[in-house]
């Protein structure tokens, strides 16, 4: 028997599916992120001693390989999803699986051209923050995260300067966490996501956006890198 609809002509199925990925979402970025940020910090600065030429070029050649590796895949699962018959729960499962996998890849991307950029000591929190900040405030990230380095530091000590300890990065990491959370754990239906997302586009989004996506972020890490808003010597933690 089929399942009767709701009254805005949604099944329950249908419906459950929706309120998951809205749920769900902006959780499974930072899941993703962190998981990436812990495993594969090793790969991104084999990956970045290997390149050689210009600074500009590297990131250019590193950046080449994510957008076409994610531009295909959001070439398939867009295909998946514009195939008749494919409902919503199916376009779901393709977008969790894309979003998931891009996000680690587009950390990838991140840590890479940090490396690139000589930040190549630092500690999973550290990783951490750099992720997450470029990827919830854009081309902002640099600003937003010198105002909460000012906030979270720890008090100056005798020398009168104030430090980010472990404790107050794993803090910004929480804040800029809850920011990715609530922006994109908000969002209406599948399609409506995939827009919203600045990264890990999913299912029915395609090639162009995918690809398009991975310029602008790694455009927004180069530029965080480049000018990076925080005085090493003011981190207070033991490198890797």
């Amino acid at each position: 028997m089929e399942p009767r609809p709701t009254g805005n002509g949604r099944t329950p199925r249908r419906a459950g599916a929706a309120t998951v990925v809205r749920a769900s979402v902006g959780q499974q970025l930072v899941e993703a992120v962190d998981r990436a940020a812990s495993t594969r910090w090793e790969a991104a600065r084999q990956r970045a001693g290997a390149l050689e030429g210009p600074r500009d070029e590297q990131v250019g050649v590193v950046t080449a390989r994510v957008r076409r590796e994610l531009g295909l895949a959001g070439a398939a699962s867009g295909g998946t999803a514009a195939v008749p018959g494919v409902g919503l729960v199916t376009a779901t499962a393709a977008f969790a699986a894309e979003l998931g996998w891009s996000t680690v890849r587009l950390t990838d991307l991140i840590m890479t051209i940090a490396a690139i950029h000589g930040h190549d000591r630092a500690t999973l929190d550290e990783r951490r923050m750099w992720v997450l900040s470029i990827l919830a405030y854009r081309d902002g990230a640099a600003g937003v995260l010198a105002k909460l380095a000012g906030e979270f530091a720890d008090a100056p000590g005798r020398r009168s300067v104030r430090r980010l300890s472990e404790r107050s990065i794993q803090q910004i990491n929480a804040s800029v966490a809850r920011v990715v959370v609530r922006r994109y754990g908000t969002r209406a239906g599948v399609a409506a996501i995939g827009r919203a997302v600045p990264f890990g586009v999913g299912a029915a989004i395609g090639y162009g956006i995918n690809s398009r996506t991975v310029g602008v972020v790694s455009g927004h890490a180069h530029d965080f890198f480049t000018e990076f808003p925080l005085a090493l010597h003011a981190i207070d933690v033991e490198p890797l």
